[in-house]
């Protein structure tokens, strides 16, 4: 019984909140991308917590666990303290972990003084984004207008040519690392 109720208490906490209406977004320059597994990643760009715009594709080369996180998900904390360890396993391999925030843990756009605190309590080392709606897809409709977000936290596995190879909803640190393990 008390697995039922944490597993209710999961679903509930790390499930997304209802769509908003929001733009959709345009690839920065890039026709021939996509959100789906087998395309390659739609490219964005955001302001990290030092205040100056970083773009997915300063990580082409690298096989990169996009990481759609919010503030107040407890699993997406849980993830956040595996990050360094898990960076610093793999990054001699060509790997980088890089976390989009959408949320602050009032709902709103983190602020860069949000993303300071996040990469301070965690200890990152790797890419932390203050992310907006414009990149995610929230809604299992058929209908492809961003990153699909499946609950949060949400990992995406993107290899060295840009290529989506697998998506992964919620957290689990031995599916992660293997993930990252058949990607290099």
């Amino acid at each position: 019984m008390n697995l039922f109720i944490i597993l209710t208490m999961f679903v509930l906490a790390c499930s997304p909140p209802p769509k908003e209406k929001h733009e959709t977004a345009t690839p920065e320059e890039t026709t021939d991308c996509g959100w789906q597994v087998g395309q390659v990643a739609c490219d964005f760009t955001f302001f990290n917590h030092k205040d100056k715009k970083v773009s997915l594709s300063d990580y082409k080369g690298k096989t990169i666990l996009l990481d759609l996180s919010t503030m107040w998900c407890y699993w997406c904390n849980i993830a956040a303290y595996d990050e360094p360890k898990i960076q610093k396993l793999y990054s001699r391999q060509g790997f980088t972990w890089f976390t989009v925030l959408t949320q602050n843990r009032n709902g709103d756009r983190p602020s860069c003084a949000d993303l300071v605190s996040w990469v301070k309590k965690f200890d990152i080392t790797s890419p932390v984004l203050s992310g907006d709606g414009s990149i995610l897809d929230l809604e299992d409709d058929g209908v492809d207008i961003g990153y699909r977000v499946g609950g949060w936290p949400t990992f995406i596995i993107i290899d060295k040519n840009m290529v989506i190879k697998k998506y992964i909803y919620g957290w689990s640190y031995e599916n992660i690392t293997l993930a990252i393990e058949e990607a290099l």
